[in-house]
């Protein structure tokens, strides 16, 4: 350590979503005499704090509604309109912490690759979009989360994806990761639709 400077000045809060750094150095004179210590703005880091938890909690529940979309999907390809089914499926299978949303992902997509009348479409934008939604919702759910400047102008979030990244979380990531869930919901809702409108045609056949 460079015997001219005093150690770096940091504090740590604990957040809802990982730790809070603040962090600052001590100014010295040309002497080495510590002459001006910069105090974390606390007030200005929990607000900082406050507005991170509210982007994180609107990514979590919009995340949530798309996996339990997904599971309805799964449910009732499995067992049409008996509720009472799907009510148990749900609950005692896709509910289970083994069942991710990563595992109900590839699920469906088995599923829509295989009955009808789906097997023959082209899902793969949908998948994409659900992949980001996933990505997107475990680095917010596992991340860790600092603030740049005394006052925490910007706010950060480290994740491990095959390396450590750090990014910087703006008002345009947040609006295009809402944008992919729009999309998602329009697809879903669309096959959503198309299960039920089938499985009514199959219960209920046309004489030609």
């Amino acid at each position: 350590m460079d015997e001219d400077r005093l150690p770096e000045f940091q504090s740590r809060h604990v957040s809802g979503a990982s730790i809070i750094r603040v962090n600052n150095q001590i100014e010295m004179s040309p002497e080495g005499i510590p002459y001006n210590l910069k105090k974390p703005n606390l007030t200005d880091t929990f607000k900082k704090n406050e507005q991170f938890q509210a982007i994180r909690g609107q990514i979590i529940n919009d995340s949530l509604f798309v996996e339990e979309k997904i599971d309805e999907i799964i449910s009732k390809i499995l067992f049409n309109e008996d509720s009472n089914q799907t009510d148990l499926f749900i609950n005692i299978i896709l509910s289970r912490e083994f069942f991710n949303f990563m595992n109900k992902k590839k699920v469906m997509k088995d599923l829509l690759s295989s009955v009808e009348p789906f097997k023959k479409r082209d899902y793969h934008e949908l998948y994409q979009n659900i992949q980001k939604v996933i990505d997107e919702r475990d680095k917010f759910a596992h991340g860790q989360v600092s603030y740049s400047g005394n006052k925490g102008e910007k706010i950060f979030i480290q994740y491990f994806k095959g390396k450590i990244i750090k990014e910087e979380i703006t008002t345009e990531s947040r609006d295009g990761f809402l944008e992919i869930i729009k999309k998602c919901h329009e697809y879903l809702d669309k096959i959503l639709l198309e299960i039920d409108m089938y499985n009514i045609h199959s219960q209920n056949p046309t004489n030609e």
